[in-house]
């Protein structure tokens, strides 16, 4: 049997003035990209983690005095373990222009999101560009509903996993 790959469900995705169209990269890159990327987001997830004090995990959530010190810790510990250079490696990783294409809203003239392209687009909105880079990561990395070959013991854990966080979310978000 030989099965060939089509480049997957392209995504589509509005930001501004312009809809972003997203294709799954294929296995091995996937692979490649997502071990290189590891290297660049665990070290910054770390470092935003270990900016939370001890003392502010008893807090409520919603508290603002707890948002506001544990946004500025995890974010000032963020900024000791990322750096521009590594910002810049995880961008050229994520918006490789032979699966990601832009085009004015409402048009279908895509053309790769090339260097030159995201210059125009994004200069002077670096957190748009981020949040592109997340859709895109989620795209590649975050759909769980094709654990579909997954063993069931594993797809059981995860499932509980997700039980687990979704119930403590329920209980530490305000009424």
């Amino acid at each position: 049997m030989s099965i060939i790959y089509r480049g997957g469900e392209t995504k589509k995705y509005d930001q501004g003035d312009y809809t972003f169209a997203i294709r799954p990269f294929p296995a091995f890159h996937s692979m490649k990209v997502l071990g290189d990327l590891q290297k660049v987001v665990v070290p910054a997830l770390g470092g935003a983690v270990g900016g939370l004090k001890p003392e502010s995990l008893d807090m409520d959530t919603s508290d603002v005095k707890f948002i506001g010190g544990a946004v500025a810790d995890a974010l000032n510990n963020l900024a000791k373990t990322l750096d521009g250079e590594t910002l810049e490696r995880a961008a050229e990783l994520l918006l490789d222009p032979q699966y990601v294409s832009v085009a004015p809203l409402h048009t279908k003239d895509f053309q790769p999101l090339d260097e030159g392209a995201v210059n125009e687009i994004f200069s002077g909105r670096i957190i748009d560009l981020i949040a592109l880079m997340v859709q895109i990561f989620k795209v590649n990395y975050a759909d769980f509903s094709k654990l579909s070959s997954v063993p069931t013991g594993v797809r059981k854990a995860l499932g509980e996993i997700k039980s687990s966080f979704l119930a403590s979310s329920q209980t530490n978000s305000p009424a």
